[in-house]
């Protein structure tokens, strides 16, 4: 098995939400991939990744409808305007579905099957 290593991580501040007080919730007009896809590029950049050398893009989400529909993890790619080439996929487990994306990634890398793998985690509950 090949060796795996997490080579980077950054996040959102969080907020509490407050969609009827926008002064105190500063992300409640953003969707949650649109607030992920803002991320993807400086992430990228921090480690100079090319975004075409990502093997997949791994988004999880405890539920995937409404505000943190991704198209099975697309939209993220496509707002972050990352190479169209980058897969990407959806995954929906009840609670801890950004460590089951990021679970998924290791086993994807360590089995051979990829270098290098994007996955996270994404939230946004007004």
């Amino acid at each position: 098995m090949k060796e795996v290593v997490i080579g980077g991580y950054l996040r959102t501040a969080q907020t509490r939400a407050r969609p009827g007080d926008p002064a105190r919730d500063w992300f409640c007009q953003l969707r949650a991939d649109d607030l992920l896809a803002r991320l993807i590029p400086e992430l990228l950049n921090r480690h100079g990744i090319d975004s075409g050398e990502l093997d997949d893009f791994l988004v999880g989400s405890a539920l995937g409808v409404s505000e943190q529909w991704t198209f099975g993890g697309r939209t993220p790619v496509l707002l972050a305007d990352l190479d169209a080439r980058v897969p990407a996929r959806f995954i929906d487990q009840q609670c801890g579905s950004g460590m089951a994306a990021i679970q998924l990634g290791y086993a994807q890398i360590a089995a051979g099957c990829a270098d290098i793998i994007l996955a996270c985690g994404m939230e946004h509950m007004t």
